[in-house]
């Protein structure tokens, strides 16, 4: 990042004459009490890192009166903020105790001439680094942590304004944060980039609102008119203009609700399953950092009101098939707010087992329902013959399920079935299901069986391996075959993966009876997995055979051991189904 105007450099232009040699000398101290510097402590808490100060040094720009720009310089030796407002006077008392005390000011939370609130932005500015506050005639040093020992600050440490002299007339307000190295990234590093993003975002519509423009490192931020932040939306869109706010709403769900307080972004909301922006006509009541809003803000009620009608117009836009999980645990929230449930009962929302929708109409019109909690093969052939089988691992629908069982919801749905149970009496469905053609399998499921099939051979397992589908790790009759599922693995690492199967492997080559169906692992099992596990012989197999997938690769591996895949089932004769 290159080197932006020094403090001097970058006012030429803002200052005039030196102040009247009559004007009498102003050099004193301003002193925090003990409530202040306690005050000084919980804001370092809470103002998080060097945009919360250039943040506040803005605000207090756009604040002063007859300011119409504030031009902002960020470089990692030092940050520059300078207002063409009237200033203040800090050769008087106000003056001075309003830049220099915690707290102190005239901004009042109910004032919507202002944006910032409390007074409170001082602490944050003077914690990131030496500082120099200059209006009029007269500056304010501050050297929170005693780093600087020369310049403006050599006489200045701990949390006391040194006022002094100015070189020149100044008639708005500069702000200048001589940074503290341990308080901002390396000069290198992409944070400063990040910084003045989040900067420019912070104040995207502060001009439509306050008609003061900010300019960060030579380029304005403004976005001009909020309704213009969707015109050009390739998603539904809506915009609409209350006594309270803008919005200007899009159906970008994952992107979120940006949040403005009279133009000043404050945060992001999700809840809404919308995108877009909301920019409040003045300021909404907010938290102590500044980045939420605060229960009981009357205006943000007001605006929340607003939002949920102007949301439901839009989803009415949105067809069903385009609605994400997000946006439809939103309307099911609604439903089961109400009085009733008839709200969007029409619409599909929920996911059947065979991962088309059904509305909450159909459910309720069928006799009994099923849920499972992912794809089962049974379940989507229940489907397939009118069952209503429903699918939890589809977030909506499991949302459905708990609110279902809520007393306080309205939401009312039929009685369950278990659908193992019927999927076993239909006939569709024992729970087990070996993939005949194996050439369907994934490149990740192709490697797993042939190198579990390279394994079972090395560790002298006469059986053969096979893939398929089940919620069991995997299964074997015990006597000639072995199933492996997606379950067996649990990463993707190739170390994690090659050790699973390796235990998977053995585990089925305990059992001398059929896994499926509640298999037994008593004692006898237990001993004879163990000392599978252990067979120093096992383990240096693995260890062996591991070692070769590391040194050659896999394909070789798979090569030198003549381990390919069946294009169908034949070869199997009918042992599993």
């Amino acid at each position: 990042m290159t080197d932006h105007p020094t403090l001097s450099e970058f006012v030429t232009s803002e200052a005039t004459d030196s102040r009247p040699a009559s004007q009498p000398s102003t050099d004193e101290t301003v002193t925090m009490t003990a409530d202040e510097r306690v005050a000084t402590y919980l804001i370092e808490d809470q103002m998080a890192d060097l945009t919360d100060a250039i943040r506040e040094a803005v605000q207090n720009g756009i604040d002063s009166p007859g300011s119409s720009r504030v031009l902002v310089s960020i470089s990692p030796e030092r940050s520059i903020i300078l207002d063409d407002g009237a200033g203040v006077d800090l050769e008087s008392t106000d003056g001075r105790r309003n830049l220099s005390v915690l707290g102190a000011g005239s901004k009042q939370r109910a004032d919507d001439e202002t944006i910032g609130e409390w007074g409170i932005g001082k602490g944050a500015i003077i914690a990131k680094g030496a500082v120099h506050i200059w209006s009029h005639n007269a500056a304010l040093c501050f050297d929170y942590r005693d780093r600087r020992d020369s310049g403006p600050w050599a006489d200045v440490s701990g949390r006391d304004g040194h006022l002094v002299d100015a070189e020149h007339h100044l008639e708005g307000m500069l702000v200048e944060i001589d940074h503290y190295e341990d308080e901002v990234p390396d000069p290198d590093s992409y944070r400063w980039r990040r910084y003045v993003r989040d900067l420019r975002k912070r104040f995207a519509y502060v001009q439509s609102r306050t008609g003061v423009s900010v300019v960060i490192n030579g380029e304005p931020v403004d976005k001009g008119d909020p309704f213009e932040a969707v015109a050009d939306s390739p998603h539904p869109s809506l915009t609409r203009e209350t006594d309270d706010a803008i919005l200007a709403l899009e159906y970008t769900p994952h992107e979120g609700l940006d949040i403005y307080s009279n133009g000043l972004y404050v945060t992001t909301k999700r809840e809404y399953g919308l995108g877009g922006v909301v920019v409040s006509k003045g300021n909404l009541t907010l938290n102590f950092a500044r980045n939420d809003i605060q229960s009981g803000c009357d205006r943000w009620q007001r605006i929340d009101n607003a939002l949920e009608q102007t949301r439901d117009d839009l989803y009415a836009e949105v067809s069903d098939d385009r609605l994400t999980a997000e946006s439809r645990e939103v309307m099911i929230e609604a439903m089961a707010s109400e009085s009733s449930d008839e709200q969007w009962a029409d619409r599909k929302l929920f996911q059947l087992a065979t991962e088309s929708r059904i509305s909450l109409e159909e459910i309720q019109a069928a006799p009994k329902i099923g849920w499972v909690g992912g794809a089962e093969k049974g379940a989507d052939k229940l489907v397939e013959r009118g069952y209503v089988v429903l699918d939890t691992s589809d977030s909506a629908t499991q949302r459905l399920r708990d609110l279902a069982t809520d007393e306080d919801t309205s939401i009312a749905v039929p009685e369950t079935f278990d659908v193992g149970e019927q999927a076993e009496s239909e006939g569709v469905w024992t729970g087990y299901h070996r993939v005949e053609d194996e050439s369907q399998l994934n490149a990740d499921q192709r490697r797993y069986l042939r190198f579990a099939r390279v394994l079972a051979r090395e560790l002298g397992i006469e059986r053969d391996v096979y893939y398929g589908e089940a919620s069991a790790d995997a299964w074997t009759d015990g006597r000639t075959y072995i199933v492996i599922t997606d379950s067996a693995v649990t990463s993707r690492q190739r170390a994690v993966w090659m050790h699973d199967l390796y235990l998977v492997v053995l585990h089925e080559a305990a059992h001398e009876t059929s896994s499926r169906d509640r298999p037994s692992h008593g004692h006898h099992f237990e001993s004879t997995f163990r000392s599978l596990v252990e067979d120093p012989d096992n383990r240096s197999s693995f260890a062996k055979l591991a070692q070769q997938v590391v040194d050659e690769g896999f394909e070789s591996v798979f090569d030198k051991y003549e381990v390919d895949l069946q294009q169908s089932a034949a070869v199997a004769s009918g042992q599993v189904r």
